[in-house]
């Protein structure tokens, strides 16, 4: 925030007032200066602590992830050494980052969201449905906007159907995680006393899509972003459109309990999610989530949860396909390429996953792909580096998401 001090508007302000009626007005400005200056420190003051608050819940969740990550590097690293008698190995790209990166065809081009490690084709056009951008570039909430949080626990009894029954917790501060804002945050804090025997906490976010100022119904893309990230569990989605019939999200993750009957999947500790879908008409959305951490203070319980972003949108596609070049390297290693597979793919949670007729690969060994290699032959040359031209075809309404490429691959020593 930029405060420009009123006193300096004034002419005499160094040689001293000339009139009383300079020196009262050189008054009253300096008690207007000090006024918005404290006024201003004191502001600061709240948000730094919130933000401190912020951040410190963030920093636990995220050190509990990476002690888990770092479990799972030295289960993996037994693995590796076990199976090291052989000649089988694997490399695993993800798109957390750019190096080794880079576009193919200019026409084709791809988009990378490094946030949450996922790359697809380009979107040329993005359609808010919660908010819009006004003349002067800020996001706006508009007034038919209709948010409803509700909250219950585990020790709350279900009703005759054996579901969670919710009631009505207070709304104040919601529009932080549908304000297009980065930096402001959604955050709601259930409290419960440690003999209470609450260990989860339930919540469902019922939006109503403000259909009055948009020009169509369609939506094909849901983005959410929990707080803290790597704590929450999000349970469920589903979505009304033109008819009074709720349903689930198509791209939402689901199984089948004992009965056959189709139930949701949870996304456990889930971080930064995008979902995609088909083209789908959407009034309003529910989505449900649990949070089954919590901090004890003087014999109480306190469950944070809420959300950084969530957002609404319909993004079209100006082209069919695009393109992206992955190097794969062995320098530094001592080894060379004996035979390579064509890479294996895996879709982000909340996307399209039979994606198989969407996604291709070819192989070249020199980085301006001069001239493609088949998969699964033997190299006999002393090959370290290949590059791997990946294409992502949208089909229909379904667009490809990938979030992570393995490539399995035999070696030799160069000197062999």
């Amino acid at each position: 925030m930029h405060l420009r001090p009123v006193t300096l508007r004034n002419q005499n302000l160094y040689k001293g007032p000339a009139t009383s009626r300079e020196f009262n007005e050189l008054r009253n400005d300096i008690q207007q200066d000090l006024t918005s200056l404290f006024g201003v420190a004191n502001k600061h003051d709240v948000q730094i602590k919130e933000n401190m608050d912020i951040l410190l819940r963030e920093q636990f969740f995220m050190q509990n992830r990476v002690e888990k990550l770092e479990r799972r590097v030295k289960e993996l690293e037994i693995e590796q050494k076990a199976k090291e008698s052989g000649s089988d190995s694997k490399m695993l790209r993800t798109f957390y980052h750019m190096e080794g990166l880079k576009d193919g065809d200019s026409t084709k081009q791809s988009s990378i969201d490094i946030m949450r490690g996922i790359i697809s084709p380009l979107s040329t056009k993005m359609q808010s449905k919660l908010s819009y951008v006004n003349d002067q570039g800020k996001y706006v909430i508009p007034k038919s906007l209709e948010v409803t949080i509700s909250e219950s626990n585990d020790t709350e009894p279900l009703d005759a159907g054996g579901n969670i029954q919710y009631y009505a917790i207070n709304q104040k501060g919601i529009e932080s995680a549908i304000d297009g804002d980065r930096n402001t945050f959604w955050i709601n804090t259930s409290q419960f006393a440690r003999t209470s025997g609450v260990t989860e906490v339930y919540g469902m976010i019922h939006i109503k899509i403000p259909t009055d100022i948009m020009n169509n119904v369609y939506v094909n893309t849901l983005l959410l972003n929990p707080y803290p990230e790597y704590s929450m569990t999000i349970s469920d989605i589903q979505y009304k459109g033109i008819g009074e019939q709720w349903n689930r999200l198509s791209t939402y993750p689901t199984t089948k309990d004992s009965t056959g009957k189709v139930i949701p999947v949870s996304v456990d500790e889930c971080s930064k999610i995008l979902l995609s879908f088909n083209r789908t008409e959407m009034t309003e959305v529910k989505i449900m989530f649990k949070q089954p951490y919590w901090f004890e203070h003087q014999n109480n319980r306190f469950f944070i949860y809420g959300f950084q972003d969530i957002k609404l949108e319909y993004r079209e596609y100006a082209s069919q396909e695009a393109e992206f070049v992955t190097e794969y390297s062995l320098n530094g290693t001592g080894r060379r390429y004996a035979s390579i597979q064509e890479p294996t793919y895996l879709a982000p949670i909340g996307c399209p996953q039979d994606i198989a007729g969407c996604v291709s690969h070819k192989m070249y060994y020199d980085a301006k792909l001069t001239e493609e290699f088949p998969f699964g032959h033997k190299i006999s040359a002393p090959i370290q580096t290949v590059y791997i031209k990946t294409t992502l075809k949208k089909v229909g309404e379904t667009v490809p998401f990938v979030k992570q490429m393995e490539l399995s691959y035999t070696h030799k020593d160069l000197d062999e």
